[in-house]
């Protein structure tokens, strides 16, 4: 038995101290500096157009369907400011949950190159395979008994290990793309828990030092297979001083609000005697679109109710991409004469509790959306908002609706799986009646700005 302890001894070792030092602490808040989404626009992007654009969660299925719509955008021009550019290089934000979270930070930490080594580093990679192995692994067992270690931690090693390569938030930082938001939920509390600076804040935490793989890791953390991830709450040693809008939401007592409650979520990270560890599981369990963070924020204040048009700094267009990769398949228990076994049962309730909530979201942007329009029609240059809805209920094909509702939330799938993805992410958005009505008012504002040649 030396030879086991001899395995074993160093994990233990490394396991003791593994997870708590994850996350930094910083003595000062400023809130000009971080990976926050309020940072400054690359100037090469147009100030004409916002685009966001969300990855929900689903696996594989999810990655591989998102990764389509960004070659369908790579593929599109339009016409903007005189210059003919991909649709791609105007995208300003991009949010991921879950499977939905690996493009989103692969393309934020390397652009196009996205489309050179993403397929063969992830999408046709058995990761789910993988990750079994490493936890029969012995010399991870030491590890995964020791309680200041997770099996989230070493999933999180290995997507270091095979695509994100050690990079941090400063990494993507000191890029000039779009604003990466990766989505978890806190565990606790059941909110959504997001990888920005704005959030970190509360924590007196610096995210800039902090591993990518982990933030996708506690996105991807299915609840059961994979263990929550940890962050150290460090609030009440930074100069870190809680928004005025969140006393007086609670001040209001209004606790069936979602001003209210959002507001009581981040309050309670103040606490950290309360609070001094934050765990976090996959970001599916709050919002399986990755939507209400930005939604909540940046789409509200950058268009309320009451909006005029120089509110909104020369916007010309508004423009939300939902890429939903959630599958309505039919059960297959209710065909027969006998009980649904305990699995399918928690299966079964977790994915219609999630679909549910789906459903009340999207129909929440549709109604804000179609209001914003409404109001902006009553301006002298009216300003377009743009809700483009690209998901499996959109094929034209009956018989490939069914094949993509029918494939699995796996990290693992066929490569005609992936290929066949990849393809409906490319033609639904490129045959959305509102992405081609975008397309054409782009160009003709682009025709209408042209000067007049004389002969």
């Amino acid at each position: 038995m030396r030879w086991l302890s001899a395995l074993l001894m160093p994990g233990l070792l490394v396991g003791c101290t593994s997870y708590f030092p994850v996350n930094d602490a910083m003595k000062r808040v400023d809130p000009d500096a971080g990976y926050r989404s309020a940072r400054r626009w690359s100037p090469e992007r147009s100030n004409d157009v916002l685009m966001i654009v969300a990855f929900s969660g689903g696996g594989t299925r999810a990655a591989a369907f998102a990764y389509g719509v960004l070659e369908e955008l790579a593929a599109t021009e339009i016409e903007i400011e005189g210059r003919r550019v991909a649709a791609l290089d105007e995208v300003d934000h991009i949010t991921g949950v879950s499977g939905g979270s690996f493009p989103a930070a692969y393309y934020g930490l390397h652009g196009r190159r996205i489309f050179d080594d993403f397929e063969e580093r992830f999408l046709r990679r058995n990761v789910q395979g993988s990750l079994i192995l490493q936890l029969l692994w012995p010399w991870n067992w030491a590890l995964l008994f020791s309680p200041y270690f997770e099996r989230s931690d070493l999933v999180a090693r290995y997507y270091d290990r095979i695509l994100f390569d050690h990079a941090t938030f400063a990494d993507l930082e000191s890029r000039n793309g779009p604003l990466i938001q990766i989505h978890a939920t806190d565990l606790a509390t059941g909110a959504p828990f997001s990888f920005i600076q704005e959030q970190f804040d509360f924590l007196c935490s610096d995210l800039s030092s902090y591993s990518v793989s982990r933030a996708v890791a506690a996105s991807s953390a299915v609840p059961g297979p994979m263990s929550p991830l940890t962050l150290r709450n460090f609030a009440g040693q930074c100069d870190f001083e809680t928004p005025e809008w969140i006393q007086e939401a609670i001040a209001s007592r209004r606790t069936f609000s979602r001003r209210f409650v959002n507001a009581k979520n981040l309050d309670s990270y103040t606490r950290s005697r309360d609070r001094k560890f934050i765990r976090l599981i996959d970001g599916g369990v709050s919002d399986n679109l990755g939507v209400r963070g930005p939604f909540e924020s940046a789409l509200l204040r950058l268009a309320p109710p009451d909006a005029q048009p120089e509110d909104l700094g020369g916007l010309r267009h508004m423009v939300f991409i939902l890429v939903n990769a959630a599958t309505a398949p039919e059960v297959a228990w209710e065909a027969i004469d006998e009980s649904p076994a305990l699995f399918d049962i928690i299966d079964q309730t977790a994915t219609v509790q999630i679909n549910r909530y789906t459903i009340e979201t999207i129909e929440l942007l549709r109604a804000t959306f179609e209001s914003w329009q409404a109001v902006s029609e009553q301006w002298s240059e009216p300003v377009g908002f743009h809700l483009i809805e690209v998901d499996f209920t959109k094929p034209s094909d009956p018989a490939e609706r069914q094949y993509l509702n029918e494939l699995p939330t796996s990290f693992w799938l066929s490569n005609e799986a992936v290929d066949r993805l990849r393809e409906a992410g490319r033609s639904t958005l490129r045959a959305d009646p509102v992405f081609r009505g975008l397309i054409e008012a782009l160009a003709a504002e682009a025709e209408a700005a042209a000067p007049v040649t004389v002969p």
